[in-house]
């Protein structure tokens, strides 16, 4: 079935198919008659798909070594490019020759990495430009196969030992197989085989006619193994070209073993139940994901916030080449670090064994987590009247955390939160707190400390009401009804989060401490003067031997990483963490409304406590200065409120806080032109200051440099005060799991049901509800290698509408069995042949409408305003929402009804800012799905039944996948590219039809 038409392919590209199909079948019966019986299932799923995928290629032209750029006039001098219609261009030699003069260094363009580049090209011709400058790049549209093999057999046995023994046992083993999208065409494509298998066995003991006790043993073992699609060291052409998707292997079996024992006892009005639960869990895995090294030519990476395009090292300022038209900077830059084909950034990812012995390249890392959970329970069902019950209770749960079996656990030496706190109150005194991070080994298998401490008094309380009034008099009757036809509930419970296993799995496959562990260089290591990084020479080449990289022979704890001011980016646990925990409560009403119709209204609502969120624990310091009360935040918004005013620099009055912390940047310095003496203040100023006034071209002379923690980096050493005043030596982000926050939801629930009656059932339900957190994650989401806290020091900051928070929904579902054939209202009589066509049929549905979930907010694009690692959202200046419209630029769907209208109507970060959460939603989403179905009796004990089947029915596309949403700066000021805000994919699906004949005997 074809995709909707907003994605239909012009340019002769096959439209995706699917195909599928199912098979099962069924075999039960009895083995000793009345004693024990057997039943065998086996169903098999096999889908055909093809997804289509577009890819950002190099052009021939950059293959040949042709750099495009948008210029507002042509040049002059030897490196002038050629210009026609608002686009220069520049070849190989005039490219070499916009670098001779610089202290005599020629970086010169790459002819390893042009071959590459030109091999890309040829091979994938661009056939979709809604990707790609259109200068350099394009895209490369293709259909990627996608095939599923879905299998699972089950098999179980029941037993009646005696008239009050009974016993069960089940197997079950399933076999999923599935291939991810290629990067290529002709490149592999990353495979997942999920592999589980489950066994139980229960035994169920009626005691006498009030006692009864269960017993049940479960181990659930899931098992999957990831296919990658290449043993090479990753390298990249960043946003040029990446020739594989770099997919590395992953295999992992995790049995746990469940240990249940219920006991239930009635007595008069009582129902008395007591459990425990004891589940052993380990987790055993093999991964290359960091068996591997990496290498980029970024141009983030480049010295000067990421600049190729100027030379001046000393004040990042001096463009070599002319006339660039405004928004070219970002794909000159691009393109001109592809083609001189050198590395920017690049790192070493270094495993060691157990025995403290560097492994090889490509070697997998083995783990094996293991952690035991035990829970208790008591509680009471009393029903008090004959429509009055009340059920309270009380649970108890407790876990070891979680640790290495094998003894390959470490963990930083002094908590985290600590560490975090004392920088916290060094920075608000104004004095840096610098101590260093060390690592040991740790957990249960090395007799040391865990991860973090067992949580011992996890005790959860609950308890809830049902009533069913039964008023006689006229108004509470007309109000509750009468004979016990409507109910009132009530509940609160307590509940505790399970933490520790995939938290554990998180740390170890992302954290490089300990027994895995990075040499790597840091942003801003290179230029193209007198620091050239490395040549690439070849796909798959050693990096280890490149400058910078240090690989030690063997480990040996305790370990200190060098205090060498590198700007490392590290992962760990905090280990002050304490178990989450749930507040729930309800109220309801329900009524029986009429014969067989009914309806319910609640409240429902969750507050939940010490929630899991990433923070970063070596957060650049929000520096104070105590005499005069002002910090780094503070004074950096009154430079930028005056930014935003255009004030000349040398008409900024003097701020304590500068000459406190910085006095080192007073002096002489170029200010259109005119040498300068200009205080502390104004030195700051002339940092982030624009260098023009936009529209007019009025001379401010700024160094318009807005990547803030790059100028806490400039800002950071050296200048008056001391080393390190706003940087930690060893480690500019240090993120790690903390039991922070916090989530609130309220709910108001509607149900209107019919119970089935002649023919006829259906469902309705509406929800209208609002979800609000710190942050939205937990720990089966994936790695911690960034941090869903924007600022730690405001955690407030963060809080908003939750990832995925919907205010409305409704949901309805319905079974009719039409009125045709044999006992039915139309073609009561027409015989057996017509009663066989027309009669028996059953029609079902289910309907979904809901409003939009939080999208994609604009963000800054090559800045980073809070936080060193994760850059911060925009924020809005006036009220914009999103207004989807099918009809945006070139016809294509946008989030926005005026794209540009929006574009200026946000600003960029400012230091200490975490930009707007979760405001834009994305278009509702609605579908509607129906199934038609009739049996057929063949024989006494056999039947046919045939099921057509069709998913989103109206084939209805709701829109999603936002693109381009980075903002330059001064978005406010700017025109956005035609791409900003387009919707580029489909919730849900296209339309399916399936159809099904089952054959019962």
């Amino acid at each position: 079935f074809q995709a909707n038409d907003f994605f239909n392919n012009a340019n002769g590209v096959a439209q995706p198919s699917l195909q599928r199909r199912n098979y099962g079948g069924s075999f039960l019966g009895p083995v000793v008659k009345d004693k024990l019986f057997f039943a065998a299932f086996y169903e098999q799923f096999d889908e055909n798909t093809e997804q289509p995928i577009t890819r950002e290629v190099p052009l021939a032209s950059l293959g040949q070594g042709i750099v495009r750029y948008r210029a507002t006039a042509a040049g002059a001098g030897t490196c002038a490019p050629t210009f026609a219609n608002g686009v220069a261009s520049l070849n190989v030699a005039q490219i070499n020759s916009c670098y001779i003069g610089v202290n005599g260094v020629t970086p010169g363009v790459n002819t390893a990495a042009l071959a590459v580049l030109a091999g890309a090209a040829s091979r994938y011709v661009a056939n979709d430009t809604t990707v790609g400058d259109g200068l350099n790049t394009s895209g490369f549209r293709f259909n990627a196969k996608t095939p599923v093999r879905n299998k699972v057999a089950t098999l179980r046995l029941d037993w009646k030992a005696g008239s009050t023994q009974d016993v069960f046992a089940r197997y079950q083993y399933q076999s999923d197989k599935s291939s991810r999208v290629s990067r290529f065409p002709d490149t592999l494509a990353p495979n997942d085989w999920v592999h589980p298998m489950g066994v139980a066995a229960g035994h169920t003991w009626t005691i006498n006619n009030n006692m009864v006790n269960k017993f049940t043993y479960g181990m659930t073992r899931d098992a999957f193994t990831l296919g990658g699609d290449s043993t090479q060291n990753f390298v990249s052409f960043r946003f040029i070209y990446q020739p594989f998707s770099f997919a590395r292997s992953l295999s992992r079996v995790t049995p746990v073993h469940n240990f249940v024992d219920d006991f239930t006892w009635v007595k008069g009005n009582h129902t008395i139940s007591t459990g425990a639960n004891l589940r052993l869990v380990s987790n055993s895995r093999t991964s290359f994901g960091s068996s591997y090294d990496t290498a980029s030519t970024n141009p983030s990476f480049y010295n000067c916030s990421g600049d190729v395009v100027v030379f001046d090292d000393a004040t990042c300022s001096t463009a070599i080449f002319p006339n660039i038209a405004s928004g070219g900077t970002t794909d000159l830059r691009d393109a001109l670090t592809a083609v001189i084909g050198r590395f920017s950034q690049y790192g070493a990812a270094l495993q060691y064994g157990k025995s403290g012995s560097l492994q090889a390249v490509g070697t997998g890392v083995s783990r094996k987590f293991k952690t035991e959970e035990f829970e208790a329970y008591a509680q009471d069902s009393w029903r008090m009247l004959n429509n009055l019950t009340v059920n309270y209770g009380l649970r108890w749960s407790t876990g070891t955390p979680v640790y290495e079996a094998n003894g390959l656990q470490v963990k930083p030496t002094t908590s985290l939160s600590e560490f975090f706190d004392r920088r916290a109150a060094g920075a608000f005194s104004g004095t840096p707190y610098n101590g260093l991070l060390t690592v040991d080994l740790a957990g249960k298998a090395n007799n040391k400390p865990g991860y973090y401490e067992q949580d011992w008094n996890n005790f959860a309380p609950s308890v809830a009401v049902a009533w069913s009034p039964n008023f006689k008099g006229r108004f509470l009757k007309a109000l509750f009804g009468g004979d016990n036809t409507s109910t009132i509930r009530a509940g609160f419970r307590m509940t505790y989060d399970r933490i520790g296993s995939a938290l554990a799995v998180a740390f170890d496959l992302n954290s490089t401490l300990g027994y895995s562990s990075t040499s790597s260089i840091s942003a801003n290591t290179y230029d193209l003067n007198a620091f050239q990084g490395p040549l690439f020479t070849a796909i798959g080449q050693n990096y280890r031997v490149l400058p910078g990289i240090t690989a030690g022979p063997t480990l040996r704890f305790p370990l200190q990483t060098a205090a060498d001011e590198d700007q490392r980016i590290e992962q760990s646990l905090d280990d002050n963490l304490t178990t989450p925990y749930n507040y729930n409560y309800n109220l309801s009403y329900g009524r029986e409304i009429w014969k067989g119709l009914s309806f319910e209204a609640s409240y429902v609502g969750r507050m939940a406590k010490s929630l899991l969120v990433i923070r970063d624990t070596a957060h650049f310091n929000n520096l104070r200065d105590p005499a005069s009360g002002q910090d780094f935040y503070g004074v950096m918004d009154t430079l930028l409120n005056f930014r935003d005013s255009n004030a000349s620099i040398t008409s900024i009055p003097n701020i304590a806080w500068f000459n406190k912390f910085v006095p080192g940047l007073a002096g002489v310095y170029s200010v259109c032109g005119a040498n300068v003496t200009l205080t502390a203040t104004q030195a700051a100023y002339r940092r982030v200051a624009r260098s023009s006034v936009n529209n007019s071209g009025a001379c401010i002379g700024g160094r318009n440099t807005n990547d803030y923690t790059f100028v806490q980096l400039l800002w950071d050493d050296g200048l008056g005060f001391g080393n390190n005043i706003f940087i930690h030596p060893q480690y500019a982000t240090f993120a790690a799991y903390s039991t922070l926050g916090n989530s609130w939801y309220n709910a108001f629930q509607f149900s209107l049901r019919k119970r089935f009656q002649q023919g006829l059932s259906f469902d309705i339900n509406y929800t209208y509800s609002h979800s609000i957190d710190t942050a939205s994650g937990n720990e089966a989401s994936g790695g911690i290698t960034g941090v869903n806290i924007q600022n730690p020091l405001r955690l407030d900051a963060n809080r908003g509408n939750s990832d995925f928070d919907v205010r409305h929904l409704v949901n309805a579902n319905y079974i009719y069995e039409l009125p045709f054939g044999k006992g039915k209202k139309f073609l009561n009589g027409p015989g057996r042949a017509m009663d066989a066509i027309f009669g028996g049929w059953t029609l079902t549905g289910i309907v979904r409408l809901n409003s939009g979930l939080p999208t994609q907010e604009p963000f800054d694009d090559s800045r980073w305003a809070t936080n060193w690692n994760v850059q911060a959202n925009a924020v809005r200046i006036r009220e914009i929402y999103s207004s989807p419209t099918k009809n945006g630029a070139g016809g294509i769907p946008n989030l926005f009804g005026d794209p540009t209208a929006a574009h200026q109507s946000y600003r960029n970060a400012r230091p200490g800012e975490a930009g707007d959460r979760n405001l834009l939603r994305d278009p509702g989403f609605a579908s509607f799905d129906a199934g038609l179905y009739k049996s057929v009796s063949i024989r006494e004990n056999s039947k046919v039944t045939f099921r057509l089947e069709v998913f989103n029915v109206a084939n209805h596309q709701s829109l999603t996948g936002v693109s381009n949403m980075g903002v330059a700066l001064d978005p406010n000021l700017k025109t956005p590219s035609s791409s900003f805000g387009r919707l580029t994919a489909i919730q849900g699906a296209p339309r399916v039809v399936q159809f099904a004949v089952r054959y019962d005997f």
